[in-house]
């Protein structure tokens, strides 16, 4: 069954919204398969674009336990 995964998060560093997700395919790597990811970045203020709202969404299959 193919199920989704989202996350949301605003801050000016990419690197951490990347961890997150990264966390959760390190967490389940054993138990899905990604089929997609998608993602967005828009900019919360035009006079401090650091800040950016990132959404993604891990489009993924849980493996079937065949023990």
């Amino acid at each position: 069954m193919v199920q989704i995964k989202l996350f949301r998060d605003h801050t000016p560093e990419m690197e951490k919204f990347e961890k997150q997700i990264n966390a959760f395919l390190s967490e389940h790597k054993d138990t899905i398969i990604v089929k997609d990811i998608k993602y967005t970045a828009d900019y919360v203020n035009p006079n401090n674009s650091a800040w950016q709202n990132w959404t993604a969404m891990v489009i993924y299959e849980v493996v079937k336990d065949n023990a």
